[in-house]
């Protein structure tokens, strides 16, 4: 995965009077990956630097990351994920954007392509469709760009917080900014595509991503406004996302009998519904996930 996202992102076009650099985070107690970046850097003349960053968690690689980048004196940082590809435009069109809508952030939606034929109950990731500059409060390092403003000393000075070692720390990281002024739009154009691998295909892994992201709102919640307001602001979702599962779930058992693929959607649904407020209550009461500790893909 890590060579076709090098791949794609040496080949990519830079906007006019530009230049560009690549920087590798390798989130691991031992570097793996000099092989894989080596036979990229033997077909580039794009300098690729490889870091590692030894304490494992993703708000450390991540800062890891816009150290580097300060270190090249960016003026513009790019971030996407080592299992998503993207095309030759990609970077014009975020910094166009950028431009266009006189933004500090510019943000595009993933697409996702399984490995194998998925389940008939999968959906992937959903675009929600805004348009090009459509202003926003949030972004994903899964596919952004930002001015270096948002982390230089003499800026925002924003760093991802490291606590949020669980998930949610590039939504927290950008709902900052927007709280310190900065504008996001949407770049409905800027599209990376992600590569999904049979392992994240399974019920009890996608359950578990379900899980994950719930919990990790609803622990980001109880830091940023307190446990009291937090639950008051959740606690109505979760009571609805329990009666709806458990709904969803009586619903398919009756109809899986005569209907086996409605029945089967029914229940997931229902599943996904009861997960959701699981991970939520959990969230609230200081659990959180270890969903990253598992490697998918190679």
């Amino acid at each position: 995965m890590l060579a076709g996202a090098l791949e794609s992102i040496v080949n990519l076009a830079v906007p006019d009077h530009g230049t560009f650099s690549v920087v590798v985070v390798e989130n691991d107690l031992k570097p793996s990956s000099h092989d894989v970046i080596e036979g990229i850097r033997a077909t580039t003349s794009v300098p690729i630097k490889h870091v590692l960053e030894p304490r494992i968690g993703i708000p450390y690689a991540r800062n890891r990351s816009l150290e580097a980048a300060l270190a090249e004196n960016a003026d513009w940082i790019a971030m996407i994920d080592d299992d998503e590809t993207a095309p030759p435009n990609w970077l014009t069109l975020l910094f166009d954007a950028c431009t266009a809508f006189n933004a500090d952030v510019a943000t595009g939606s993933v697409r996702q392509i399984p490995d194998i034929a998925p389940p008939h109950w999968w959906k992937p990731l959903s675009d929600l469709g805004k348009p090009t500059g459509f202003l926003r409060r949030d972004a994903y390092t899964n596919n952004v760009m930002f001015h270096s403003k948002l982390i230089a000393a003499s800026g925002f000075g924003l760093r991802f917080d490291e606590h949020l070692t669980f998930g949610a720390d590039d939504v927290d990281f950008f709902r900052r900014a927007h709280a310190k002024g900065a504008r996001i739009v949407t770049v409905a154009e800027a599209v990376v595509v992600e590569k999904v691998p049979a392992s994240r295909l399974s019920l009890g892994r996608v359950l578990k991503r379900t899980y994950m992201v719930a919990a990790a709102n609803a622990h980001l919640g109880v830091l940023r406004d307190g446990r009291l307001n937090a639950i008051i602001r959740r606690l109505p979702s979760i009571v609805r996302r329990s009666l709806i599962g458990v709904l969803l779930l009586i619903a398919g058992t009756l109809t899986w009998p005569a209907k086996k693929l409605a029945g089967e959607k029914f229940m997931f649904k229902g599943g996904s519904s009861l997960t959701k407020a699981w991970g939520s209550l959990c969230g609230l009461a200081g659990g959180t996930s270890r969903y990253y500790q598992r490697v998918d893909g190679r």
